[in-house]
């Protein structure tokens, strides 16, 4: 890893810069205002490139532009890790007209078939490297799609193309947009097309307009109120809104030095990069951060720069609470909540928040939020649970294919769209999340949280919290009467496993009817189990 040599550059040109977000009807436009500014500042780093300069990222946008404008198709696949190149190929996907689609490799192959049918992507770019652990780990698969490699693409780049990057990088961010067309991007453009994770069913194209992702990150740079001393991480995928926005874009559209790491699965590198890059601020998931805490125990450092981490994406855990305040004092930990369609935060916790893992905090600026009867569709009194539904300016508006208004709701001649959660607004003005309505199952009348379950064993089974993955899940079988199935990663019977539902007093009416050892949990790429691959499984089994 080549940090050495970088660091000295790094430490001396990532300060004195001003922090905030430039003005721009799109994306490109505030990036491309920022490298007119920022010019040799740092930009940003990672372990194979190195460090690159604004400048240096500014050539690199326009010599990948230059050779996608030639293709045909108006939407672009992207492909990569979180990494500078993902985000190179992401600008250079705007300024050559195009529409980015990020894909989602973690997925199956049927699913990434569906993405290309719903987005027409004919070509995707992608890297070398990428490839070569896919095709270790996943197999060399038939993708719908033509691959191209950046790397390829570098070395193919003509003494005449080398001109007039040159004589491009020299234009004003107006007249370079001119030069290629784009110069009437608008605000309510497509500015990238994501999926939902397929938890649950088929992934959905959402599209994201520039004003969408913007105005996020108008609200997220409220609550961070960086300073010119931080430095950002990112290792979340580009695939997964909240790597996408909140870690990567974020901080490349106001100046602040990022760090990106490749593989969320790598937590000895995270913490390799995090002591040696001084890195300060973080987005994660809970079970990456957590992969991260027990790597920096292993290797005893305190993880002394950080001082700031907003966890999302799932449920931020009390004993991961707990774990990081004894472990490391030093780093104030935030939950968020959010959803791809959303672009993606709704909330954040704040200083005042209650420290229960339910609360996910207040909105953020910019977004309402409304509880509505799962029955009636009406909104509930203050501290009542029901369907969390939202509105505001980061909200997405609808799905690429079908009704365009499946997922919203009309109420009082406004749409609010439904996040698929249940919850409640507490005293404090927070969030409360209960779980996912596709989550709940009805058993003799009543609605049973399997998230519910699922913690009541995780805490109780012997065997759950001793090893660093996800070592159980609950799936419901679809029978005449509801039954429950519980995968586990470690041993253990039946008779155990509802003795310890008894024990904590859950309902008599709520069993499990089955049990089943499995190597590992199915995950999804930010970490979560596959319930949809889980779902399957159980009715294979015993449905």
């Amino acid at each position: 890893m080549r940090i050495t040599g970088m660091q000295e550059r790094w430490n001396t040109q990532n300060r004195n810069r001003d922090l905030w977000l430039r003005p721009g009807d799109s994306v490109l436009e505030v990036f491309l205002t920022l490298c007119a500014q920022l010019t040799t500042h740092t930009a940003c780093f990672d372990e194979f490139l190195g460090a690159l300069s604004y400048t240096e990222m500014h050539q690199a946008v326009i010599a990948l532009a230059i050779k996608i404008s030639q293709y045909p198709e108006q939407c672009v696949g992207i492909m990569m890790p979180s990494s500078i190149g993902a985000y190179i190929a992401y600008f250079a996907v705007l300024l050559s007209g195009k529409t980015p689609v990020m894909i989602n490799w973690s997925q199956g192959l049927r699913e990434i078939r569906i993405c290309a049918e719903i987005t027409n992507v004919q070509r995707v770019l992608t890297s070398v490297r990428l490839m070569e652990h896919l095709n270790q780990t996943h197999g060399i698969l038939d993708y719908p799609f033509d691959l191209v490699y950046i790397e390829e693409m570098r070395k193919k780049i003509s003494w005449w193309e080398k001109i007039r990057i040159k004589m491009y990088t020299k234009l004003s961010p107006a007249r370079l947009m001119w030069v290629f067309g784009v110069k009437g991007m608008r605000k309510h453009d497509i500015a990238v097309i994501l999926f939902t994770s397929g938890t649950e069913q088929f992934p959905k194209g959402v599209p994201l307009s520039h004003e969408n992702l913007i105005e996020n990150q108008k609200a997220c740079l409220k609550f961070f109120n960086p300073n010119e001393k931080d430095v950002m991480m990112s290792f979340l995928p580009p695939f997964h809104a909240y790597g996408f926005n909140s870690c990567s874009l974020f901080p490349l559209l106001i100046g602040l030095p990022i760090v990106f790491a490749s593989n969320p699965l790598n937590p000895k590198k995270s913490v390799e990069l995090i002591d040696s890059m001084g890195v300060t601020l973080m987005g994660s998931t809970p079970i990456f951060f957590d992969y991260i805490l027990k790597t920096a125990k292993k290797q005893e450092t305190s993880l002394s720069s950080l001082r700031l981490v907003v966890l999302g994406g799932d449920t931020l855990k009390d004993s991961l609470r707990v774990e990081t305040q004894l472990q490391h004092p030093h780093i104030t930990l935030h939950q968020g909540y959010g959803a791809t369609e959303c672009s993606p935060v709704i909330t954040i916790t704040t200083e005042t928040s209650p420290k229960v893992q339910a609360c996910v905090g207040k909105q953020i600026e910019g977004m309402d939020i409304l509880i509505i009867s799962k029955e009636t569709h009406v909104p509930v009194s203050s501290g009542e649970s029901g369907m969390v539904a939202v509105r505001g300016s980061s909200v997405f508006s609808g799905y690429l294919q079908g009704d365009p208004h499946q997922g919203f709701i009309l109420l009082g001649g406004e749409y609010w769209y439904l996040t698929g959660d249940i919850g409640y607004i507490g005293a404090s003005g927070d969030l409360f999340l209960l779980g996912r309505l596709s989550r709940f199952v009805k058993i003799g009348g009543e609605m049973v949280s399997l998230e519910a379950l699922e913690c009541i064993l995780r805490e109780s089974l012997p065997g759950a919290l001793m090893q660093e993955q996800i070592t159980l899940a609950v799936c419901e079988v679809p029978e005449d009467k509801v039954k429950l199935c519980l995968f586990t990663t470690f041993p253990t019977t039946l008779h155990e496993v509802n003795d310890v539902l008894k024990n904590a007093e859950t309902s008599n009416i709520v069993k499990i009817s089955y049990v089943h050892q499995v190597e590992k949990i199915p995950l999804l790429g930010v970490g979560k189990p596959d319930y949809a691959s889980l779902h399957a499984l159980a009715i294979s089994l015993f449905g």
